[in-house]
């Protein structure tokens, strides 16, 4: 899989790739998560990326995959999309948990698995990255899984603000998901 992946993207995407590898490894022994599947989704989460950002709708509208009004006025999107497209057809990769995982490593969901989690926030946060407050985020995503999404969509969605880039629904259907938790869980105490 390294081999193939090595040889179908740009060399700084590589070492990105093996990066969110080795930070979803370790993110995946802190919440004792298989190993292997979080692996192979984080190695292969941005395999879509082989395809250049300035033709990644034209290969997403001729693969005729769906796509939604964000993706299209935000193509760059779409390389999850692909990611998942190529995973199944030229890696082998059928589990769902692993595909799903792909497919939600740029937007983020809600009912994300722990899996897509991880792979979520090993993307954010592998040791390239650098933004206010990314040390406490990278020692908090290791004790609390949820609070650290929720640092990571909102850091997310800030820079998507100062860029004036859209928000992707998914985005804030996954912040909010989470946050509701925490305001009920305050609620009842």
């Amino acid at each position: 899989m390294k081999k193939l992946l090595k040889e179908s993207l740009p060399h700084k995407r590589y070492k990105h790739s093996l990066e969110v590898y080795e930070t979803a490894l370790e993110l995946a022994k802190a919440y004792d998560l298989d190993k292997e599947k979080v692996g192979v989704a984080a190695l292969l989460h941005d395999c879509g990326r082989e395809i250049p950002t300035r033709d990644l709708l034209m290969h997403t509208i001729a693969l005729g995959l769906p796509m939604d009004e964000v993706e299209k006025n935000q193509p760059i999107l779409l390389h999850a999309k692909l990611g998942v497209y190529y995973a199944r057809e030229k890696y082998g990769v059928t589990d769902p948990e692993i595909l799903e995982a792909i497919q939600f490593h740029t937007t983020g969901a809600a009912g994300m698995s722990k899996t897509a989690m991880v792979v979520y926030l090993a993307d954010l946060l592998e040791p390239t990255r650098d933004f206010a407050g990314i040390s406490e985020m990278r020692q908090l995503a290791k004790v609390d899984l949820e609070q650290a999404m929720i640092k990571a969509y909102a850091q997310t969605m800030r820079y998507l603000l100062e860029y004036d880039l859209l928000i992707h629904p998914n985005c804030i259907d996954g912040y909010n998901e989470i946050a509701a938790k925490f305001k009920k869980l305050k609620l009842n105490l």
